[in-house]
């Protein structure tokens, strides 16, 4: 936390867009001590995170991430992981330039101004970005040496010692009994007023903070440290990938990889990290592909019932319908499933308004019981006579037709 007068300062050093880069790293060298650096750093992370910047602020945001440690011989700064992320999600072509060369240490326009190298790149269509995979795993191969031990991390957490305290280490934090923070004075939960020092994540949005993260331990309360034992390492790294395309973040297919093995090795962590099958639906929308995949691994264990439970729940999307066909011709679904879904649709179709909509709910349909059908799910007789309504107006569609056929040759058999 900076104080008013500190965020009004820091709002004028990065706002200038007649600065250079150099005159932006002096003046913020003069401005803030090196202790307070990082604090101010964090900062202008959420002001990003929360897009409260423009773009030379942003733009001088970035250089100051990377200038700060410039002159440090680690192998990595706390700040890479918020380099590598925002060039992942950047459409911006003078944003997209600065980020790759800052990752590449291929910074050379110290001298220029922030305007003119805004001009100079915001029609450049050729940025060469750098190899992201390989960057992201020599930063964590970087990272790992700085810290093997996730477990050993700590979150400052605050509980009433009258609750069992230290003792009820699997009571989780947003359980803990809340306090009257109205009874505080202002001094009390200023930043300046206690600071605890102890070792915290990178700033990387790949971990899950707390909303309310960082919070400091305020010294009217009596309080303890409570170690976090929830997760360990590969329930983490798990959480932290599976998550990801709900953040609209792209996964290598090393990372895929990993989740589906994971999950085959043991399909109970999905549980253990609370991954729920909203969780899930949610991914569907987003990547319908692993989200297949996932369902097939937990396909023969218990809880596999709950997943298929929110297909019934649910309005009808087009992948939520692709899954389902998927997952249809590599697993036997139960019976009540099937004709409950069907029902499902029925009723999907019948609230649809927009035309369009209801052709493409009809065609995948036709698909979808067609698949049944082929892989023995169901009997002619188990179609409800409803669908054919739904069908009757649009008999000249391929998928539809391939269903009557498919009817039809069934029927000629059962009369032979």
């Amino acid at each position: 936390m900076l104080s008013p007068n500190d965020l009004s300062n820091l709002y004028s050093l990065i706002s200038d867009e007649t600065k250079t880069f150099e005159s932006i790293s002096l003046n913020f060298q003069k401005t803030y001590s090196k202790s307070d650096q990082f604090k101010v750093c964090i900062t202008l992370w959420y002001l990003i995170k929360e897009n409260l910047l423009n773009l030379t602020q942003r733009i001088c945001s970035f250089y100051l991430f990377y200038d700060i440690y410039r002159q440090e011989s680690s192998p990595t700064t706390p700040f890479i992981p918020i380099l590598l992320e925002s060039l992942e999600n950047s459409k911006i072509n003078g944003e997209r330039k600065l980020l790759s060369d800052l990752l590449e240490s291929n910074f050379t326009y110290s001298k220029m101004s922030i305007k003119e190298f805004i001009e100079n790149n915001q029609n450049n269509e050729e940025i060469k970005l750098p190899d992201m995979e390989l960057l992201w795993k020599n930063y964590n191969i970087t990272k790992e040496k700085v810290s093997k031990e996730i477990n050993d991390w700590i979150r400052p957490v605050l509980y009433d010692n009258n609750n069992n305290g230290i003792n009820n280490i699997e009571k989780s934090p947003e359980n803990l009994p809340l306090f009257d923070l109205k009874q505080l004075s202002p001094e009390e939960i200023s930043y300046n007023y206690f600071e605890p020092n102890f070792l915290t994540y990178y700033p990387n949005s790949n971990y899950q903070f707390y909303e309310d993260e960082p919070m400091w331990i305020l010294p009217t309360l009596k309080y303890d440290f409570i170690w976090d034992f929830t997760m360990s390492p590969i329930q983490e790294t798990l959480a932290n990938l599976i998550n990801r395309p709900l953040k609209n973040k792209n996964l290598t297919e090393e990372q895929i990889n990993y989740i589906l093995e994971t999950i085959g090795e043991n399909p109970n962590i999905l549980k253990e990290i609370n991954y729920t099958p909203d969780s899930l639906m949610k991914l569907i929308e987003k990547n319908d592909e692993l989200a297949t995949q996932i369902l097939l691994k937990i396909s023969n264990h218990n809880g596999f019932e709950d997943y298929l439970t929110l297909f019934l729940e649910r309005t009808w999307t087009v992948n939520s319908m692709k899954v389902a066909n998927k997952i249809i011709q590599k697993v036997e679904m139960p019976e009540a499933f099937i004709t409950t879904y069907l029902r499902h649709i029925i009723e999907n179709y019948k609230n649809e308004k927009k035309k369009e909509n209801k052709t493409r709910l009809a065609r995948l349909t036709a698909f979808f019981i067609t698949n049944l059908l082929e892989h023995e799910h169901i009997n002619i007789k188990m179609i409800p006579t409803e669908i054919k309504e739904i069908f009757s107006e649009k008999t000249k569609d391929e998928d539809i037709q391939r269903l009557q056929n498919k009817i039809n040759q069934m029927k000629s058999k059962d009369d032979e």
